[in-house]
């Protein structure tokens, strides 16, 4: 079947799916059909060290995999959360902005391959706290990637009614709202869907559809120009331990491979490259995680992403434990009963591919216990 027949044929087969089955089983089943396609589609390029590859290579080479750019325009966070390191990291005097000209190359650079992907504007920081530089931005952003989906995610406490026209006018396509409760407030779908209706009221905008789960409540907002979308999720179940920093999430370890050194190129405000978003330059622990800076000038994300990210693609797309800061990291991992059927698809397509090398398969146990780690 052709790739793009494939595609609509997938999405109509999940849009019937939502109307019959729980939302938890669809996004299972959505799950293990991303991991399929990312499994089919890996190429020994991705592997490799390009670093000496002509340009264009490595431009193609970025714009087949990459989906989604990462960035920062500025560092600072208003809010404390228990889920995040910003409650061990100060981001709330933290006012540096990320450097105009270093994002501005960034853009040129993905704007010489007519960026399609995402430009997302989130991290650690909270977008909205500098408005009028977080506009700025944007709209450099519109002018030299115009093909580009522009994205901020914002906890909403600065966000107001009349922004949403002027977040439209500079260019925002996704607009992704974070839903937190107050403090001593217990997470409940009670709770989810009340605040998710207040935000619905203080924005005046409708809320078109609703999705539940045990742990989330995620809405579609109604909004000419902009797709809005809410989370509002149950912290107490869902999180990650963010590269070995948030210690109340850290349960097993990692099951599968680690898709994010294929598809995102994360940056951070002081123009660090991270291999994925749950690193972060400011954190010492994660500081021998950082691959690049681009505050350097001449530094190209296309140099970055097929040099120096292949040792980290190498060093996820295997099924064995990974080394730290990803040993306990459950980002966007499989479950346990996914694993035998990937596995062997995946050990099947690198055989056929050639890259038998950097295959690894899953420890006999589907979980070691952490007791394990480190141990001889």
């Amino acid at each position: 079947m052709h790739p793009t027949l494939k595609h609509y044929v997938d999405r109509a087969v999940f849009k019937i799916a939502d109307r019959i089955f729980p939302a938890e089983t669809v996004a299972e089943m959505r799950h293990k059909h991303g991991w399929e396609l990312w499994i089919d589609t890996l190429t020994p390029d991705l592997l490799e060290d390009l670093t000496d590859a002509p340009q264009d290579i490595k431009q193609r080479l970025f714009k087949q995999n990459v989906s989604l750019v990462e960035i920062e325009t500025h560092a600072k966070c208003n809010r404390v959360c228990s889920f995040c390191p910003n409650a061990i990291v100060d981001r709330r005097r933290n006012q540096t902005l990320a450097d105009a000209a270093m994002l501005d190359r960034v853009f040129d650079e993905l704007g010489q391959i007519n960026f399609t992907g995402q430009i997302k504007i989130a991290r650690y920081s909270e977008p909205l706290a500098n408005k009028d530089y977080l506009y700025q931005r944007l709209a450099s952003a519109h002018q030299r990637v115009p093909t580009a989906q522009l994205m901020i995610v914002t906890n909403t406490d600065y966000l107001k009614r009349e922004m949403l026209a002027e977040l439209r006018e500079v260019g925002l396509k996704i607009l992704n709202m974070s839903i937190y409760l107050r403090p001593g407030e217990h997470w409940s779908l009670e709770y989810a869907n009340q605040y998710n209706d207040k935000l619905a009221e203080k924005l005046g905008i409708p809320i078109i559809s609703r999705r539940e789960t045990p742990n989330s409540v995620r809405c579609v907002f109604e909004y000419s120009g902009i797709q809005i979308h809410s989370s509002c999720m149950d912290f107490d179940n869902y999180g990650t331990d963010r590269g070995a920093v948030m210690e109340q999430y850290t349960s097993a370890l990692r099951l599968g491979p680690c898709r994010e050194p294929f598809s995102t190129f994360v940056i951070d405000y002081n123009g660090s490259v991270m291999p994925c978003c749950n690193l972060r330059s400011d954190i010492d622990s994660h500081k021998q995680a950082v691959v690049a800076d681009l505050s350097v000038p001449g530094t190209s994300i296309f140099d970055i992403y097929a040099g120096r990210l292949a040792g980290w693609r190498r060093s996820m797309v295997g099924f064995e434990v990974k080394g730290s800061p990803c040993t306990t990291c459950l980002h966007r991992d499989m479950s346990a009963s996914m694993v035998p059927a990937l596995a062997a698809r995946m050990e099947k397509h690198m055989n056929r591919a050639g890259m038998s090398q950097y295959y690894h398969p899953p420890a006999p146990q589907s979980v070691i216990p952490l007791t394990q780690i480190g141990s001889d």
